[in-house]
């Protein structure tokens, strides 16, 4: 089977959770599978794409720096891909977001497309600077697929709710993590704080930051040892660091720039507990990667959340300050709770391996080709 994957979801990304998705879903299908994995991407500063075990591709660095460049290599991938597209060199299409404009060349070629989440369309009134297409655009893109691979079971009713498929058109796969089997070097080490809360990722709108930070600030105030790291993302903007100082905790509050896996390793691994305060996601891979970091875990009762994590996590009401905290000061005041998470999370993370994501894949493809 010859499966052709097209740039979207790397031109402009170094890190991120949907491009991650497909670097595994590729190196998996390529090397367990046994299926002729093609990439249809010339420039990427993607971090993932450095082994080059599925494709060889150019940093941005290399010709004009990082300003202004991301727009003229997106046109200059895009325009590959298209050209890809049209050569018909292979079974089956696998667009990596929902730019629609591979329809023009596939000719009678099936796609299958992945959807990670409602988000944009969830809360685009509420956020106006979230970045989403179209309803109709996207409706289009999703009704033309031959299928479309829902990540979570709740994705799969936002998609009914909002999108009107028919149920029988989309398949259940769950994200999964390869930090289930990677292990940094045993002297690889970080400088972090001993007690720290961690949490990972972006802090804008829907992610909840500024109502977790107000209910945690009592917590750090009265603990003079304990942090909360903020991992990856960018670093604090004038807004935050306003809140920061209005709530006291200007010298509790720390970010952490993630280069590279050992790094996000180790800080999940020396944290007291992962703190997910999300009002929604679509999966939520850093619930995974908790797991197999050995990490505590305390979620919003939002979304995907207890569908994922099931009872390896304890829960919290994203919208009320008090059960934030309540949530929270129980994991930091129990090494025993904490101990019996970390045991839940093992077992748990056993539902979700790369390779069993990948066959679950292939699966739906041949169903699409024997048709």
């Amino acid at each position: 089977m010859r499966v052709l994957f097209d740039h979207q979801s790397f031109s402009g990304a170094k890190f991120g959770g949907v491009a991650r998705y497909f670097y595994d879903l590729m190196h998996n299908l390529k090397y367990h599978q046994e299926v002729e994995v093609s990439l249809s991407l010339l420039f990427s500063n993607n971090e993932y794409l450095k082994s080059a075990d599925v494709k060889k591709v150019f940093p941005f660095s290399y010709f004009l720096g990082y300003g202004l460049t991301n727009t003229f290599f997106s046109h200059v991938n895009r325009a590959n891909s298209a050209f890809q597209i049209t050569r018909h060199n292979y079974d089956l299409f696998h667009p990596t977001y929902f730019n629609d404009y591979f329809l023009n060349f596939l000719g009678k070629k099936p796609y299958v497309i992945t959807h990670h989440d409602t988000i944009p369309e969830k809360f685009a009134t509420q956020y106006a600077e979230l970045d989403g297409f179209d309803k109709a655009y996207k409706q289009r893109v999703l009704d033309k697929a031959a299928k479309i691979i829902a990540v979570s079971e709740n994705t799969k009713n936002d998609l009914l709710d909002i999108f009107h498929l028919a149920p029988e058109k989309i398949e259940v796969i769950h994200h999964s993590t390869h930090f289930a089997t990677y292990k940094p070097a045993d002297d690889f080490d970080i400088a972090t704080p001993e007690r720290y809360l961690l949490y990972v990722g972006n802090r804008e709108n829907y992610k909840n930051f500024d109502v977790f930070l107000k209910a945690i600030a009592p917590i750090l105030l009265r603990q003079s040892d304990l942090y909360l790291l903020c991992a990856g993302s960018y670093s604090f903007n004038d807004n935050e660091q306003k809140l920061f100082n209005e709530l006291g905790i200007s010298t509790k509050i720390l970010h952490y720039e993630i280069q590279n896996d050992e790094v996000l390793f180790r800080v999940y691994q020396k944290a007291i507990a992962f703190v997910y305060p999300s009002l929604y996601e679509g999966f939520g891979i850093p619930i995974l990667e908790a797991f197999a970091c050995g990490c505590p875990v305390a979620l919003s009762d939002r979304s995907c959340f207890p569908e994922v994590a099931q009872n390896a996590a304890i829960y919290f009401n994203p919208d009320n300050l008090e059960s934030i905290a309540f949530g929270v000061e129980r994991l930091i005041d129990s090494a025993e709770l904490r101990l019996n998470l970390v045991k839940k999370g093992y077992q748990r993370l056993k539902d979700f391996s790369p390779e069993n994501t990948a066959k679950k894949t292939l699966d739906v493809y041949r169903s699409v080709l024997n048709r």
